[in-house]
């Protein structure tokens, strides 16, 4: 019997771009990669933290303060493009299927593509609403402008998981 999914280990998948099941050797290559990647937050972290230590007592807290924002943001995209790459390397990624799934798979790709399209240009109309909103900047064009950028990024984002399938042949 199968053990269900707990919310963290969807997330997780969600987080490395796992799509199918998360079998034991998909685990234990995410828990590494993961351990990898905090290291070399922390340690990035704490030589910025060192640093913006030596530039309050020379530039002021303000200073300090821009730099270790900086440096966060810096940090946060290394990490994220290390946890993408090692995913696809260690082909974490990649949806194998059987052959006589393939049409299923990929009218699922393009659904969760088109939701993912749909989530993103809600998600900027409301955004665009509640940071231009209350200066009087808002103007009802950006309905229609989120609505087509949501749905490029929904194509977009349903060419990736439909490239993601990848087909399992028989070894019979």
């Amino acid at each position: 019997m199968k053990a269900k999914e707990t919310r963290f280990e969807k997330y997780m998948k969600f987080w490395y771009g796992i799509s199918g099941p998360l079998d034991e050797q998909k685990r234990q290559v995410m828990n590494r990669i993961g351990n990898r990647a905090f290291f070399i937050f922390f340690l990035g972290m704490d030589a910025a933290f060192l640093i913006s230590l030596v530039l309050i007592s020379f530039y002021g807290a303000n200073v300090a303060y821009i730099f270790l924002s900086g440096s966060f943001f810096v940090m946060l995209m290394i990490v994220s493009f290390y946890v993408m790459f090692q995913s696809k390397k260690f082909k974490l990624t990649d949806n194998e299927i059987e052959k006589n799934e393939v049409s299923n798979a990929k009218k699922s790709a393009w659904i969760r593509g088109m939701m993912s399209g749909l989530f993103f240009g809600i998600m900027m109309l409301i955004l665009n609403f509640l940071t231009s909103y209350g200066d009087g900047s808002w103007t009802w064009i950006e309905i229609p402008s989120s609505i087509i950028g949501g749905l490029f990024f929904g194509i977009v984002m349903s060419l990736v998981w439909v490239h993601r399938i990848k087909v399992v042949k028989d070894e019979d």
